[in-house]
């Protein structure tokens, strides 16, 4: 929470498992029964939407690329989380949803940024429920 701007119900990662700053990060995402969008997604038989999951993807890019250095820093501190500027999604690309996600599963997400232009990344996002590919395609996110 101290690096992301999101807030419940939107924030959708609960824990950072491993971080190489601005090129690859796995988060964790607790599904749990009683998330707002399960009372209508589907009423008894809840799954996870795949836009938050595509969300989730784009949170836990954005812990990857607001912890990388910053080139050409005015602070002592140039690896400090870059504060103060909302992240974006401007692409979506090429993603495939494999399987449903579901309370009680413990959505692992892993990014690894592909390409850098400016602002942008690209970046490729696989999302596991144990060792189960459940999701994944490519991004480019704005930092």
């Amino acid at each position: 929470m101290a690096i992301l701007p999101q807030r419940y119900p939107m924030l959708m990662v609960d824990r950072i498992e491993s971080l190489e700053p601005g090129v690859a990060a796995t988060g964790i995402k607790c599904v749990t029964a009683n998330e707002p969008h399960f009372q209508g997604h589907f009423p008894g038989h809840p799954v996870m939407p795949g836009v938050l999951i595509v969300e989730a993807f784009a949170q836990v890019a954005g812990i990857m690329l607001r912890t990388q250095p910053v080139p050409h820093a005015v602070t002592s501190n140039d690896s400090a989380p870059q504060h103060g500027r909302l992240g974006y999604i401007a692409s979506i690309q090429k993603i495939r949803f494999r399987k449903q996600v579901v309370p009680g599963d413990a959505l692992r997400i892993e990014v690894r940024s592909t390409k850098a232009f400016g602002p942008l990344h690209s970046v490729r996002a696989e999302a596991f429920v144990g060792t189960e590919l459940v999701a994944d395609g490519e991004l480019v996110v704005g930092s």
